[in-house]
């Protein structure tokens, strides 16, 4: 309409327009009516981008390795960024004429190819496999010591390597290589078992054989135990019994002692009087013809 065209553009552009050769406007998603046959535009795109690299090396000893990794980047600053490179829009369309993310993209694989290579070329393939923290740290102090990107206006958050493959023979023989150490240390792993498992059993036994002879020896350090008190508990018990034996001899002396004085005729009379006293009279009597004498001799009148 009349030559004018209605811009559109993205928040995270940063866009600056031209009129007549002379910057007029800039802005972050700047946009609206513009007339086409006096105004140019660039866009600098602000927002951080991905890129993935690859990049084939040699290490000292010869061996070919390919490094992938991540590039973040951004432009930091577009007033640079435009001056030093073509952002050129179309208005019509919006879309950059050229391809200035793409050069940059390329530089900064270039810069860290660079500095890969150059600290793969002094390592071997054992120490170039493991190295991947170290190869970021020095591709991220690489491009962040690029005077050139600086001056660009191009910022790199962060460089991350995410893997150091050799070559496929190679990888075949060290993967034969480490299933082979890890089969190994299988064996040996299954080796120590069984012996630990055998030294364990064997501890158990001797435990066992200990727990045992120190039962036995309990038991018979009891048993003796219970010998000893029981000979103190006979020892004691005999004394006891010898001394109530001889109680009930001194006792049955001192209730014996006064028929000692009595003649037998005395003892027979006194035993027939604690009968009739205690009221017991016997069916039969028969005395001998000794006790009869002197029972009737006893009970003769002297003279």
């Amino acid at each position: 309409m009349l030559g004018f065209r209605f811009l559109t553009t993205r928040p995270t552009d940063h866009v600056v327009l031209y009129k007549s050769g002379r910057k007029a406007r800039e802005g972050a998603g700047l946009g609206g009516l513009v007339f086409v046959p006096t105004t140019t535009a660039a866009a600098v795109p602000t927002d951080a981008r991905d890129d993935f690299f690859s990049v084939e090396t040699m290490t000292a000893d010869y061996q070919t390795v390919t490094i992938q990794g991540l590039i973040t980047f951004r432009i930091a600053d577009a007033g640079l960024a435009v001056a030093r490179q073509d952002f050129s829009i179309d208005i019509k369309s919006g879309r950059h004429t050229g391809e200035p993310m793409k050069q940059i993209v390329d530089r900064l694989r270039g810069i860290v190819m660079s500095a890969c290579r150059e600290a793969l070329g002094r390592s071997s393939l054992d120490a170039a496999l493991n190295k991947s923290e170290e190869l970021s740290a020095v591709a991220m102090r690489t491009v962040t010591a690029d005077q050139g990107l600086k001056d660009d206006g191009i910022a790199v958050d962060r460089v991350l390597v995410l893997s150091v493959k050799p070559a496929p023979e190679i990888k075949k023989a060290l993967e034969a290589k480490l299933r082979e150490t890890l089969l190994r240390e299988a064996d040996t792993a299954l080796f120590e078992r069984r012996r630990a498992a055998t030294a364990d059993e064997h501890a158990l036994k001797m435990r066992d054989e200990a727990d045992r002879q120190e039962l036995a020896a309990t038991e018979i350090s009891n048993q003796r135990t219970l010998e000893s008190e029981r000979q103190v508990l006979a020892e004691a018990k005999a004394a006891t019994a010898v001394i109530e034996a001889r109680s009930a001899a001194d006792t049955n002396r001192e209730r014996l002692r006064p028929f000692a004085e009595l003649t037998p005729e005395q003892v027979i009379a006194q035993a027939l009087y604690e009968l009739g006293i205690r009221g017991v009279v016997p069916g039969t009597l028969t005395l001998g013809s000794d006790i009869a004498q002197a029972i009737a001799q006893a009970a003769r009148p002297p003279g």
